[in-house]
C-alpha cells in the first residue's frame, strides 16, 4: 500500500489544527485576544480571537513533513512489523519562499490580533510579505497574447503582478472573515478546487501538498469555528490561508498568464474578491478612507435581510462551490467565446446581486 504525500499533508494539517484549538482558545483568553460584541461585530458574547496560531501550526507541520516527500510513503506489512518507507528528497526553493513568506505574514496578523494595528500600517505589511516568495522565485513569467496566441515575457512586471495578487488574496480573504465559519469554509472549498485544478493540469507534488495542507487545516478548524463559534482565527489565520490560496495560484496555474489560467483563483475566491473589491468602491463613493471598517459586507448584508448567521454562511459556501465548479469547466479546452460571454454574463449578474443586496449603498 502507498500514501501519496499530499494525503499525508492534509491529514497531519487536520490532526494539528483541530488538537491546538483549545490551546489558542486558551491563550486567547489569558493574554486578553478576546473580540468583545458590539459596534460592526456580529457575536453575542466574547470570542478569543488567536485560532489563527492552530491552522498556521497545523499547515506549517504538514507542509515540513510532506514537502520533501518527492514519492508516495509504502507502507509494507512483515509478520511483526508494519514498515514504512518515506522517500526524501529537495523543497523546491519557491516552496521555502512561501512558507517563509505565510509565517511572515501570520505574524503580522498576529500582532494586529494582540494589538489592533491601523489599516495603513497592516496593508503595507501584508503586501511586504508577499514579496519574500517572489525573493525566492515564484512569478509570472508570461503572458499570452490574447490575438496571437504567443507567449510574451512580462519580466519585472511578472514579479509586480505576484506581489499584487497574493497580497491582495490576503487582504480579500481577510475582508470576508466576519462570520462564524466563513473564511474557513472558502479556504477550504478553494483550496479543493485548486487542487483538483492543479491534477488537472499536472501541477507539481509540492503545490498539491500544500494545497491539502490548507484544506485540511481548515476543516480542522471549522469544529470550533461553525456557528456557534467557540474561537475565532483573527487576522493571522485569515491573512495566512488568503495569502496561501494567492500563493498556490501562482505555483500552479499562473506560470503563463491566460484567461483560463486566471479563472480558476479568480472564480474559486469570486465570493472573497467580491466583497473587497464592493467594499473599496463603496468607501471611495462616501469619500473615506479605503482602510475604514464598515457593516457593509455581503455577510452583513445577508444578515440584514433576515438570514440567521448559518443561512447566509452556507448560502456563500454554495456561491463558492458553484464559482469554483465554473471556474472548473472554464479551465478545459473549449471554444475561446465560450469562458468570455459567460464571463461577461457572470459580471452582469454580480452587478445586479450587489445592487439588490444594497453592497453600494452608503452604510455607516
Amino acid at each position: 500500500m502507498s500514501i501519496p504525500p499530499y494525503v499525508v499533508a492534509g491529514l497531519v494539517a487536520w490532526f494539528v489544527t483541530y488538537w491546538t484549538t483549545p490551546t489558542a482558545r486558551w491563550l486567547a483568553r489569558r493574554v486578553g485576544a478576546v473580540d468583545y460584541p458590539g459596534g460592526r461585530r456580529i457575536n453575542r458574547r466574547p470570542l478569543p480571537r488567536l485560532g489563527g496560531l492552530a491552522i498556521v501550526s497545523g499547515v506549517l507541520v504538514a507542509s515540513a513533513l510532506s514537502l520533501p516527500m518527492p514519492g508516495a510513503v509504502a507502507v509494507a506489512r512483515e509478520p511483526k512489523h508494519l514498515v514504512l518507507a518515506v522517500p526524501y528528497g529537495a523543497v523546491p526553493r519557491e516552496f521555502w519562499g512561501i512558507l517563509l513568506g505565510g509565517l511572515a505574514i501570520a505574524l503580522v496578523g498576529l500582532y494586529d490580533d494582540l494589538r489592533q494595528v491601523s489599516g495603513r500600517v497592516k496593508f503595507p505589511l501584508v503586501y511586504l510579505a508577499a514579496t519574500v516568495p517572489v525573493l525566492f522565485g515564484l512569478t509570472t513569467p508570461f503572458v499570452t497574447n490574447p490575438v496571437t496566441g504567443q507567449l510574451v515575457s512580462l519580466g519585472v512586471w511578472g514579479q509586480v503582478f505576484t506581489v499584487a495578487w497574493v497580497g491582495s488574496a490576503a487582504i480579500a480573504m481577510n475582508s470576508i472573515d466576519g462570520m462564524d465559519g466563513l473564511a474557513a469554509g472558502i479556504a477550504a472549498i478553494a483550496a479543493g478546487t485548486f487542487f483538483v485544478a492543479g491534477v488537472l493540469r499536472g501541477a507539481g507534488l509540492p503545490t498539491l501538498v500544500v494545497c491539502a495542507a490548507v484544506a485540511g487545516s481548515a476543516v480542522g478548524f471549522l469544529r470550533y469555528n461553525f456557528n456557534p463559534a467557540r474561537v475565532i482565527m483573527g487576522d493571522g489565520g485569515a491573512l495566512f490561508l488568503g495569502y496561501l490560496l494567492g500563493a498556490l495560484s501562482v505555483a500552479g496555474l499562473f506560470k503563463t498568464l491566460t484567461f483560463l489560467s486566471l479563472a480558476v483563483p479568480l472564480l474559486a475566491l469570486g465570493v472573497p474578491i467580491f466583497d473587497t473589491a464592493f467594499a473599496i468602491l463603496r468607501r471611495v463613493r462616501r469619500r473615506v478612507s479605503v482602510f475604514q471598517p464598515d457593516r457593509g459586507h455581503v455577510h452583513h448584508r445577508l444578515l440584514d435581510r433576515g438570514l440567521s448567521q448559518r443561512q447566509a454562511v452556507l448560502l456563500l459556501y454554495g456561491t463558492t462551490a458553484l464559482l469554483s465548479s465554473l471556474s472548473l469547466a472554464l479551465s478545459g479546452w473549449v471554444e475561446r467565446w465560450i469562458p468570455l460571454s459567460v464571463a461577461g454574463l457572470l459580471g452582469v449578474a454580480l452587478w445586479v446581486v450587489a445592487r439588490r443586496l444594497g453592497l453600494l449603498a452608503r452604510t455607516p
